[in-house]
């Protein structure tokens, strides 16, 4: 037994040496331990990053570019969700221009009452442009609890027992976005969403315990599922922008949301659009797909002539459509559906509303090298235009030769005011065959509105090889888009003509304004 015990003994003290050894040999030698992230970052991704791609592709095939927009932000008006919502706008807004250009986001921060503000900066920054439009909304509603269900469940014996339990709550959040002009600050009507999204968090819990003679052993398992209340936010975000964008821009918008171009809502939707299209309007758009699909080759004139009418017919026919050669609803759902072919970035654009001839344009002559300038004047609706009150006038002019083009308006009561250059155009200069819209974009700043039934109003244009805005007598020189006090269109145009040492030549257009229809939308 001595034996033994001194070899036990023996054998302890060996293990505690080499430990002893074991820890001298490595003190000193241990590195320090920094801990890592184990998640590694990713790029955020919802379920509208793809739809977000879609509508880019769709404002690319529609023509639709340099939208001037801005927000003051999207506040919570329920107090409970801190997020950076208008970041998220503004995200939205970009990765639907990345290839199209469609929006232009001004980072404009003072509130938007101070509208003032925003022509101030026009005056200081010459190269800052004021935007046409603006996004507001809130986070409208949070409804914690809407349905909540539980179940549980147990068994208890001597020796053992057993409980299992389930919960699920659902909470309910609600977005609300609207379009307003900001020139006017009126919510145009029909640019709305409102959207809400169910937040649903549930759990599963199990725990046992058992007893094993005089020892007690317990456990749990947990598993939790739960939705975050800020991506939620982005979500709604993201879809409600894709919505009132979709319908300011009147592009199908649902088709980048998975909805069938047959819903009864959205096809609802595109009716209103084209009941509310001016015949030259659905004529100029139809005539615009017909381009880009290759069926037709001359200008968005919106005039329903001889080679428009047999290239919607060769249209009709490859689509499932009666060959009638005529513009109905038909028709312009189905281009609504597939869009200069469904052709993405980088094939041919539909022809820009701005850089088509009005209706019976003549074409300017270049004039020869040397030879003063002069001018082709027209508008939308061609050179002898007529409105019916309440509808609002385009001015298309443009100059035979490189020039410095002033244009003025004289209303029905005689007033006069210089509607370019403006605020939206600040440069006069205007090159050689090189039309000119006023208002300009597709989504005006804007109007040139008819108002007064029967009446007859006037456009006068000036152009000159020379800048003649800063020569003018001082008079004349008011702020852009605002009557000229005591001036008539022959003073203006007199006071051009009368500054020595250069060349001016002046064309003038009449408008006619007939009765408005009561009917009319």
């Amino acid at each position: 037994m001595g034996i033994v015990r001194r070899t036990g003994f023996a054998r302890v003290a060996a293990v505690a040496a080499l430990l002893l050894l074991g820890a001298c040999v490595t003190s000193g030698e241990q590195a320090t331990v920094v801990q890592k992230p184990k998640t590694p970052p990713v790029r955020t991704v919802s379920n509208f990053s793809e739809a977000l791609r879609c509508m880019d592709t769709l404002m690319w095939n529609h023509g639709k570019r340099d939208i001037f927009i801005t927000s003051n932000g999207i506040p919570d008006a329920t107090g409970r969700v801190a997020g950076g919502t208008k970041e998220m706008l503004i995200t939205a807004v970009s990765r639907m221009s990345e290839r199209s250009n469609a929006f232009r986001f001004v980072d404009f921060e003072p509130t938007l009452d101070d509208v003032n503000a925003l022509y101030w900066m026009i005056g200081v920054q010459p190269n800052f442009r004021a935007p046409s439009y603006y996004v507001r909304g809130a986070i409208t509603q949070l409804d914690d609890n809407v349905v909540s269900e539980a179940a549980s469940a147990g068994i208890s014996l001597p020796t053992f027992d057993l409980g299992i339990s389930a919960d699920q709550v659902m909470s309910v959040i609600s977005v609300d976005l609207n379009i307003g002009e900001l020139a006017t600050r009126q919510i145009i009507p029909g640019l709305s969403a409102s959207n809400s999204l169910a937040i649903i968090s549930s759990g599963k819990g199990a725990d046992a315990g058992a007893v094993i003679g005089k020892a007690g052993l317990s456990f749990n398992v947990s598993l939790n599922k739960s939705e975050g209340l800020h991506q939620a936010v982005r979500t709604l975000i993201e879809l409600s922008t894709i919505e009132v964008l979709g319908k300011m821009t009147r592009t199908p918008y649902w088709q980048c949301l998975g909805i069938d171009q047959t819903n009864p809502a959205f096809a609802g939707q595109a009716r209103d659009w084209f009941d509310s299209m001016a015949p030259s309007q659905r004529v100029a758009y139809v005539q615009r797909v017909l381009l880009a699909e290759g069926y037709y080759d001359g200008s968005d004139s919106g005039q329903l002539d001889e080679r428009t009418r047999d290239a919607i017919s060769r249209y009709q026919a490859d689509n499932d459509l009666i060959a009638t050669g005529r513009i109905d609803f038909d028709l312009y759902q189905r281009m609504l559906a597939q869009p200069s072919g469904q052709k993405g970035p980088g094939a041919p654009r539909l022809q820009s509303v701005s850089n088509a001839g009005g209706e019976g344009l003549p074409r300017a002559t270049p004039a020869p090298a040397g030879a003063a300038p002069d001018l082709v004047l027209s508008s939308d609706r061609g050179p002898q235009p007529r409105y019916r009150a309440g509808e609002a006038l385009v001015v298309k002019v443009q100059p035979t030769a490189n020039g410095f083009v002033y244009c003025y308006y004289q209303d029905a009561a005689g007033s006069v005011a210089r509607i370019f250059p403006n605020r939206f155009q600040p440069d006069s200069f205007v090159q050689a065959n090189q039309q000119v819209e006023v208002p300009p974009g597709a989504q005006k700043p804007f109007n040139l509105r008819m108002d007064r039934p029967g009446a007859s109003e006037t456009i006068a244009c000036i152009v000159s090889p020379d800048e003649l805005g800063t020569r003018i007598a001082d008079r004349y020189k008011t702020e852009d888009l605002q009557p000229i006090p005591g001036a008539t269109l022959a003073d203006v145009v007199g006071a051009y003509g009368s500054i020595q040492g250069t060349n001016v030549r002046s064309r003038q257009m009449a408008v006619q304004v007939l009765p408005a229809v009561s009917a009319q939308r």
